[in-house]
């Protein structure tokens, strides 16, 4: 007798074909020992899965709320300490024309060009321009406040599980390697550009201005600072041109008092008649001269007063130009420099006053001793005479000789003072003019700013990572919730494992 062989869902028969071909493998009642099919069923798309983890999210409904619950509150911890950096720019104009390498409307070679680009950037990024915009913006007490919210966090975990704080030299050395990292310079052929990238607007901003500032210094002294070391100079030899000219003018007042015919009458009386002596009439003529070295130096110290006024005003006035190039017309600074230069153009210094007094006074007296010059009477020589006994000849022919001496050294002491005046006045002239070259070459175009916000919206980064990442979390961890839970919410679950076909689904 045959023996019958039951064929059913449970126990297929291993010559069962589906309609596509393909053999159905040993089913859970066959004991496993069957080999597996090559194709177990229809493929599942990644469209099917996500429909079917959202199934799984419909259905688990408080899991879902708790996931979006705790993505929500990391999304915001994200949003809050996401780091920030903020893009600081300031761009500096340059003349090239103007320049002392390229002369006035000389032809500048591309290798000088690329040098001079290259020396604006190693004035730009040089270590001791570092060191001092660090030192300039005090970036070493504002370290906490320029800090990310997330390292001041971790700041204040370390302190509280014991470690150290840094010291100051090691917040200075960050300081200056992070500023080395994060500034860039670019030199094209009329602009120097100086971008920083820094967490805090504000110090980004004092930075950036620093650095231009610092820029500006380097390129005032490596094309006009000489200038003001040789007014130094000058100015030390007009101290002592002025000083040898005093000294000259005394002496000369003494050698014509000495030489006064009424204190030296006994000598001279001897030798001339007391009305027809011509030495009267020299000393009448030669009486003014004290009055006249007194008139110059005088004259001196007012035009020397009055340059310094004038030198004062010129550096207000290009102190207020560069803070209006920087700061709106309102600023504090600005309407403290304008009440500055007003107030230097109307004070008169008081020893000016003084001067001009002394000045007036020394000219009237030589006014009024005009006519008395003009009018003085042809004076005869009288007959030689035998000296009186007792009389010193020798001391009364030197004393013109004293006199002659004092008159040529007070001119001597005169024209060195008014030719080293006269250097002064052509150098002042001359720093003047290298000043108004060097503002009409260097401007500034575009002033370091602070930020209205950070390069990057990182807020909204941060909240749409959080998003994407708080839904990924939903649905996966519904679909596990479904896939763990011993229960069959979908055909393919069936069809997985237990491995058993499916030939429909009803509800």
């Amino acid at each position: 007798m045959g023996r019958i062989e039951e064929v059913t869902l449970f126990q297929p028969d291993a010559k069962l074909q589906f309609a596509n071909g393909s053999r159905s493998g040993g089913g859970a009642g066959g004991g496993g020992g069957g080999a597996r099919d090559e194709d177990e069923g229809p493929t599942i798309g990644l469209g099917q899965r996500v429909a079917e983890a959202m199934r799984s999210a419909r259905r688990r409904k408080g899991l879902s709320f708790l996931v979006v619950l705790v993505g929500a509150a990391l999304t915001l911890l994200g949003v809050i300490f996401a780091p920030r950096a903020y893009e600081i720019e300031s761009r500096v104009l340059v003349q090239r024309t103007g320049s002392p390498a390229a002369g006035q409307g000389q032809w500048v070679s591309p290798e000088e060009s690329r040098n001079l680009a290259r020396e604006y950037e190693e004035q730009v990024m040089a270590r001791d321009n570092i060191l001092s915009v660090v030192r300039q913006k005090n970036l070493v007490a504002r370290w906490d406040a320029m800090r990310q919210p997330h390292r001041r966090l971790i700041d204040k975990l370390n302190a509280k599980l014991g470690k150290q704080a840094p010291t100051d030299d090691e917040k200075f050395e960050a300081l200056v390697v992070s500023i080395e990292r994060r500034m860039k310079v670019w030199v094209d052929a009329t602009t120097v550009t100086i971008k920083l990238e820094w967490p805090d607007p504000d110090a980004g901003r004092d930075i950036v201005d620093a650095a231009v500032r610092n820029f500006l210094d380097a390129r005032f002294q490596a094309e006009v600072g000489v200038i003001p070391g040789r007014l130094k100079v000058i100015e030390g030899f007009v101290v002592q041109a002025r000083k040898e000219l005093e000294n000259a003018a005394n002496e000369l007042v003494r050698a014509q008092r000495d030489n006064d015919p009424q204190k030296k009458k006994a000598a001279v009386a001897a030798a001339f008649m007391p009305v027809q002596n011509p030495r009267e009439a020299q000393a009448a003529l030669d009486a003014d001269v004290a009055t006249k070295a007194k008139l110059d130096a005088i004259r001196a110290q007012i035009a020397q007063t009055e340059g310094a006024k004038v030198q004062r005003v010129q550096e207000l006035n290009q102190q207020l130009v560069e803070k209006q190039q920087v700061f709106g017309p309102s600023h504090p600074e600005v309407i403290a420099l304008k009440q500055t230069l007003a107030a230097t153009q109307a004070h008169e210094p008081p020893q000016l006053g003084v001067l001009k007094a002394e000045e007036a006074a020394l000219k009237s007296a030589l006014d009024k001793d005009v006519p008395k010059r003009v009018e003085a009477p042809r004076l005869v020589r009288a007959p030689v005479q035998p000296p009186a006994p007792g009389t010193d000849v020798g001391a009364t022919a030197a004393t013109p000789k004293s006199l002659q001496e004092a008159q040529l050294h007070y001119e001597a002491a005169r024209d060195t003072y008014l030719s080293h005046a006269k250097q002064l006045q052509e150098l002042q002239l001359q720093m003047q003019d290298q000043q108004v070259n060097y503002n009409n070459r260097y401007k500034i175009t575009r002033p370091a700013e602070a930020p209205a916000g950070p390069k990057r919206p990182v807020e909204l980064i941060a909240l749409a990572i959080g998003v994407m990442f708080t839904l990924m979390a939903v649905l996966v961890l519904s679909a596990l919730a479904d896939r763990l839970s011993g229960i069959f919410y979908e055909p393919r679950d069936v069809r997985d494992r237990l491995r058993l076909p499916v030939f429909a689904t009803f509800s």
